[in-house]
């Protein structure tokens, strides 16, 4: 599978910091990939190497193929950077500020009329294209700042902290934006503090602390590697079955606890099986109305693999 984007050991210094410290990564085409971290991890120096605003110094990023060393201008090409500052020109309707950034790519007027027509049209700008960007809520600044990111239709997408300071609803409408962008062939490499958000979106987590990269691969391998022998259900049955119940998993040689929370049983078993705990509540008759295997989340993996350190 071709590659959207492959660091090859990227290190760079401000002063006696290593900021990044012989990163390596690759992110196929059209995937999406999940940069997480701490605080002071070094994501945002890693990504404006890969956008080819910082130099490595040493290491080489390609883009679609290019290197960020000796070919920028090709990379940028193929690469849209959504930061997560947004300059606020005063008195600037969001036409004009499309419509500046457009002349700026180098799109003939022709060209600029259907690339800002249908990057507002993408992300729910159409109608509004005459209101001030500086009158903008938050939700539509990032809308604007990701339709300035896509005029020159790049293939390749680097977000950084897109959906900060949106309330929940316009983070779920900026996901769902996301998910259309990669629906349409795009490669997305998003990094943010959300952890639901960046779980929801993302096919491949990468992890760093400390300028380092720390874990890197696809999401559901992730998952699976850190769940280990060890699960947990969570299971309701009638409250007068409550003690039976217990009593019954707590016979299976498999069950290492079982316990009454929030009116419902909470199971710690070790076996890759759940349905044998479901079946011999059955076989006794026991009245069950909610049964679920708790999956490993991102927030958990995050949380095993990080110390909290930072650079």
């Amino acid at each position: 599978m071709p590659l959207s984007i492959d660091v090859r050991n990227v290190t760079r210094t401000y002063d006696d910091l290593q900021a990044v410290a012989d990163v390596s990564f690759s992110l196929p085409a059209g995937r999406t990939l999940g940069l997480i971290g701490p605080n002071g991890a070094g994501k945002t120096t890693l990504l404006r190497m890969i956008c080819t605003l910082v130099q490595p110094d040493c290491g080489d990023v390609l883009v679609e193929g290019f290197s960020v060393r000796n070919q920028p201008r090709e990379v940028r090409r193929r690469l849209g950077f959504m930061p997560a500052e947004f300059g606020s020109p005063r008195g600037v309707s969001i036409a004009e500020y499309l419509e500046y950034f457009a002349c700026l790519s180098g799109l003939s007027a022709a060209e600029r009329t259907i690339r800002v027509r249908d990057v507002c049209e993408l992300t729910e700008l159409r109608g509004r294209e005459s209101v001030v960007v500086n009158g903008l809520s938050t939700g539509n600044r990032q809308r604007l700042l990701l339709a300035k990111t896509l005029l020159h239709d790049p293939a390749v997408l680097v977000l950084d902290e897109p959906a900060s300071g949106l309330d929940p609803r316009a983070r779920n409408e900026l996901r769902s934006i996301i998910r259309t962008l990669a629906s349409l062939g795009k490669s997305v490499l998003i990094s943010s503090h959300i952890l639901p958000d960046i779980e929801d979106i993302s096919d491949q987590i990468a992890i760093m602390e400390a300028g380092r990269l720390v874990l890197h691969g696809d999401l559901s391998n992730l998952q699976q590697a850190h769940i280990g022998q060890r699960r947990i259900a969570r299971i309701k049955v009638a409250e007068t079955d409550q003690e039976r119940a217990r009593e019954l998993l707590l016979t299976l040689p498999f069950v290492v606890g079982c316990n009454l929370v929030d009116r419902g049983l909470t199971v710690v078993y070790e076996a890759e099986d759940s349905s044998p705990l479901l079946t011999v509540l059955l076989q006794h008759r026991i009245r069950v109305s909610y049964f679920s295997e708790n999956d490993v989340d991102l927030e958990q993996i995050f949380m095993n693999t990080t110390a909290g350190k930072v650079t």
